[in-house]
């Protein structure tokens, strides 16, 4: 490292001053214009090393004292990869728990590590595990829709409303253009999917049947339909002339449908979608190519348990529960809020 020659000198000067005997070291660093902590610090470099020691010493940067540990950090950046859609709130979370490591760190620390390796934010994230993998012909990123808020809908309890949307996902290079079909129950938020290779009324039916299946295998009855205007739905009157009508008479379901050029009214799915595409579809379709449709469905379905019976939600009915929690005990939390206090 450089050393100028003029504080060389000074340093120098000092040292030969205090061999002399003649000035106290206090009287040395004031004549030699030191300062008394940098003359006893080239002092005893001068006494280990000789005239070696007055040159300045190459900078090794080091870590910060509140630095995150380098296996913590390699830990956070690894669980990144496996989940590039969380946020610090929700890495932090996840990571404490004991199949994650059990690592108790907190979410402002999580952020500094984004920060300092340029990842924090969920499109840089992204972009950092497109960058890990062979380019593809058609990434997910281009797939990314613009989705609206949750809207409050009457659903007292589940069954209720079921809130359904369908949308395109992709081409998949030997499959061709792939759909998804959704379902969310209003009052849970516990949520279907389902692939398609169109998007028509037989899939949209299809989809219908299956949902009021889990429904029944589940202690429920599907009571009502919310769907947009698409001509698969047909309208908010069903006929048997239109399948996806005819099969809301045949299972019993009353059928609703969002404004016209109103969309966004359907926000459960529309949210739903949402989180599908940042979560699943984002990450899923970056790292494995898929060469079927039953392939990709049968990640998605993993994916939906984990949705449903292990994700915590923070909305207005979920509270922090799951939806499976919220689907299965709908009423805990009225009913002790509502009970009647007792005399002391």
């Amino acid at each position: 490292m450089y050393t100028h020659p003029t504080a060389l000198r000074c340093r120098k000067q000092a040292m030969e001053l205090d061999q002399r005997k003649v000035y106290s070291r206090r009287e040395i660093a004031d004549k030699c214009q030191i300062s008394h902590t940098t003359f006893y610090k080239f002092l005893e470099r001068f006494k280990e090393h000789g005239e070696a020691g007055l040159y300045d010493k190459e900078r090794v940067p080091g870590i910060k004292p509140n630095q995150t540990p380098p296996e913590i950090e390699e830990a956070i950046l690894a669980f990144v990869q496996e989940h590039p859609a969380y946020g610090p709130k929700r890495i932090s979370a996840e990571l404490r728990k004991p199949e994650n490591g059990g690592i108790k760190i907190g979410e402002t620390a999580v952020y500094g590590v984004l920060r300092r390796n340029g990842l924090n934010t969920r499109r840089e994230r992204l972009k950092w595990i497109d960058s890990m993998q062979p380019p593809q012909e058609k990434t997910a990123w281009e797939l990314d829709k613009e989705a609206s808020q949750h809207r409050h809908v009457h659903a007292p309890q589940p069954g209720y409303l079921m809130s359904q949307d369908g949308k395109l996902i992709g081409r998949l290079a030997g499959i061709g253009k792939v759909y998804v079909q959704v379902g969310v129950d209003c009052a849970s938020s516990y949520g279907w999917a389902r692939l398609y290779t169109d998007k028509t009324a037989d899939s949209a039916a299809d989809f219908l049947n299956y949902v009021h299946h889990d429904y029944q295998s589940m202690g429920v009855k599907l009571q009502r339909v919310l769907t947009d205007n698409g001509k698969e739905y047909g309208s908010s009157e069903p006929t048997y002339e239109h399948y996806y009508g005819a099969t809301c008479l045949i299972l019993g379901i009353k059928h609703k449908t969002t404004k016209v050029k109103h969309p966004w009214t359907n926000g459960y799915a529309e949210r739903f979608i949402q989180t599908l595409y940042q979560e699943f579809f984002q990450v899923a379709l970056r790292r494995k190519r898929y060469f079927s449709i039953e392939e990709l469905q049968s990640d998605l379905n993993e994916f939906l348990r984990y949705y449903n019976w292990e994700r915590p939600h923070q909305g207005r009915r979920t509270r922090g529960r799951t939806p499976a929690q919220a689907f299965f005990v709908p009423y805990t939390d009225q009913l002790l809020l509502s009970a009647p206090k007792l005399a002391a």
